[in-house]
């Protein structure tokens, strides 16, 4: 009896370190949209922002450090803009509207806080937060 309770307490010890091993494999909901890319970095596409570093979109959500810099990316032609829509202090220089495929807008936070934002032109349909810590 006790040889088959040290087979199984190591047999349990063996699982735990197979499990462990094998863990953090999870992919990021939307499609193969994002993830992977540089914190601060979204994605300005045909009626979306997305967060090139988590994958979130609409509302595309990233959380940065206070001092860090977000930089907006248009990845097509299309007419769209950043404009911040929180209120004190939670507001930040709106973009003008820009079209171009290769455009790029960036902002530095330097207070801790939340920084909603849409796009001028679309409204609610491309929203995204710059959460500040």
């Amino acid at each position: 009896m006790e040889g088959f309770m040290r087979y199984t307490a190591r047999l349990m010890v063996a699982t735990l370190f197979s499990l462990a091993a094998c863990g953090g494999g999870m992919t990021s909901p939307g499609g193969g949209g994002g993830g992977g890319g540089a914190v601060g970095q979204v994605v300005v596409g045909n009626i979306f922002f997305r967060s090139a570093h988590n994958g979130s979109q609409n509302a595309a959500v990233d959380t940065i450090p206070a001092g860090s810099t977000v930089t907006w990316a248009w990845n097509a032609a299309g007419s769209h803009s950043i404009q911040s829509t929180g209120q004190e202090p939670g507001i930040f220089r709106n973009s003008v509207v820009m079209s171009g495929a290769n455009d790029t807008y960036s902002v530095t936070f330097q207070h801790p806080g939340t920084y909603p934002y849409q796009c001028a032109v679309h409204g609610a349909a491309m929203t995204g937060v710059i959460v500040v810590q």
